[in-house]
């Protein structure tokens, strides 16, 4: 389907939206139902703020950003494995890897949310 089809039912009906959350591409979700859409796809047909999500690194964001193809990126998983992840960008600190799912919003007893740590190094005090 030709993007201009796909989009007019988006462009007709953001009116008066604060902002626009797309999960960008194929990173969350996606289940063959149809192409998916971008983030440079939907700036085409949407004036307002534009917030990507899904998959996103700090060099990925940037990039999209500085492309003017969003307004604003949103991080979720990152953060739940990397409460400092905000620290970890502004310093290239490394990563913790991806959390288990079980430990996202399930009551396991003692682990969770609460169990990650802030990144610590020898010249981090």
């Amino acid at each position: 389907m030709p993007i201009s089809s796909r989009s007019t039912p988006i462009a007709g009906r953001c009116f008066g939206l604060a902002y626009l959350h797309v999960m960008d591409g194929l990173a969350f979700g996606f289940h063959d139902l149809g192409e998916p859409m971008t983030l440079r796809e939907f700036r085409a047909v949407f004036r307002g703020p534009l917030m990507g999500n899904c998959g996103y690194t700090g060099d990925t964001a940037e990039s999209r950003l500085a492309a003017g193809e969003a307004d604003l990126i949103a991080f979720g998983r990152p953060f739940i494995s990397n409460p400092d992840l905000v620290e970890r960008f502004t310093h290239d600190w490394p990563l913790e890897p991806e959390a288990d799912q079980s430990d996202w919003y399930m009551p396991n007893g003692p682990a969770g949310y609460t169990d990650f740590s802030a990144y610590e190094s020898a010249t981090v005090a």
